[in-house]
């Protein structure tokens, strides 16, 4: 065998065990939407009960106890009363009702 002979197969040999040879078995990627990823992420609150000291309310929203004015991921507590919360998030507003039912 020649020397170019030589030269050639180790240079085919070379660019062939490079990393730039994709995996064929490898799945394909999916590429989601940054909003669809960040929708996708975030659960509607979940509202499990609602209690009164006689002057004002408390929610406990997603396992942490609220008042009006306090912030519940995205959303901040407009209003508590003795059967809902009012969530607000710029224009979007969210009602949490105490027997299971959300209402956008």
């Amino acid at each position: 065998m020649t020397a170019i002979c030589k030269f050639k197969l180790a240079a085919l040999l070379l660019l062939c065990s490079s990393g730039s040879v994709a995996d064929p078995t490898a799945p394909e990627a999916q590429i989601q939407p940054e909003s669809a990823a960040v929708q996708a992420a975030e659960p509607a609150p979940r509202l499990s009960l609602i209690r009164s000291d006689g002057r004002s309310y408390q929610a406990l929203i997603n396992g942490v106890l609220v008042k009006t004015g306090d912030k519940v991921g995205p959303y901040q507590v407009q209003s508590i009363s003795a059967g809902k919360v009012i969530l607000q998030q710029g224009e979007k507003r969210l009602q949490l009702n105490l027997f299971n039912s959300t209402t956008k």
